[in-house]
């Protein structure tokens, strides 16, 4: 007993707003921290496998889970946060010990949670981390990629795919703009580097060949436009770099406008429509 410290409530809370169960286990409450820690990530699993794999549907249920977990997991943390600061009472109450902090210090905690809460949030910061490295929401604001996506669809783009692998033909990438370096666009890789392409009779020829897979080659009608596509002209694709194509040739300002796209712009691989739920599919 001689050798017991008091617990400060406040820094039980602080710890909690970092880490859900920091402040349970800092008053020697190791299992429910623990436990408290984990089931968060119990809960938004189904989520996470959502967004990574293209192949799942969403579904109105669905919707209405994120809606019910955003509102749950509010009040989940304000539990967590009031249930560290009662934790560490109990503690010095149950043996007799006495808190020793001073008004200084106490307005500096305060002032620490604050920080903490509205500043350098660790939700904030993976959300960030997710964001600008593995996964981000775009909205589509035109019609270039019609009809593969709609003005207003809201998508899902893998940000880690170029990382471990080289864009593929067929893939709808984002990428940085080469003429407006604050500008991301969306298109489908056709080109890839070292081929020849020509655009001809409406079709994309790779090295004299038209190209028939993935299907949606066959669908789209592309038309001789810019500098880089003209009429009886095939372009050679310097290395390391790629030629993109809208689906919706008539109204797209791609490669053919834009020259050749470097493989260092490469953002992400678009991998699935998430809204309008209607919608919801992966993408081809």
């Amino acid at each position: 007993m001689a050798n017991l410290k008091p617990k400060e409530p406040l820094i039980a809370v602080m710890l909690s707003v970092i880490l859900s169960g920091l402040g349970q286990i800092y008053v020697g409450r190791i299992k429910r921290g623990i436990v408290l820690f984990c089931i968060p990530l119990i809960v938004v699993i189904p989520g996470f496998l959502y967004m990574v794999n293209p192949a799942t549907k969403i579904s109105n249920s669905l919707a209405g889970y994120a809606i019910i977990l955003a509102i749950v997991g509010f009040a989940y943390s304000i539990y967590v946060i009031v249930d560290a600061y009662i934790c560490a009472k109990n503690f010095n109450v149950k043996n007799n010990l006495t808190r020793n902090i001073s008004i200084g210090k106490r307005i500096l905690l305060i002032l620490g949670i604050l920080f903490f809460l509205f500043v350098i949030s660790p939700s904030q910061l993976i959300g960030s981390y997710v964001k600008s490295n593995v996964i981000e929401a775009y909205k589509i604001p035109s019609g270039t990629m019609m009809p593969t996506l709609m003005i207003g669809d809201r998508i899902f783009v893998n940000k880690t795919i170029y990382k471990q692998s080289e864009p593929k033909r067929g893939d709808v990438a984002v990428f940085i703009a080469p003429d407006k370096f604050d500008k991301n666009y969306i298109k489908r890789v056709v080109g890839l580097p070292g081929e020849t392409i020509e655009i001809k009779d409406g079709k994309a020829l790779i090295n004299g060949v038209v190209i028939t897979e993935p299907a949606v080659f066959r669908k789209n009608h592309y038309y001789n436009a810019g500098e880089y596509a003209k009429a009886g002209q095939p372009v050679k694709i310097p290395e390391d770099s790629y030629f993109v194509l809208g689906d919706n040739s008539g109204a797209s300002k791609d490669s053919r406008y834009l020259g050749f796209i470097p493989r260092k712009s490469f953002i992400g691989k678009a991998t699935k429509i998430f809204y309008p739920f209607n919608r919801s599919s992966p993408i081809n």
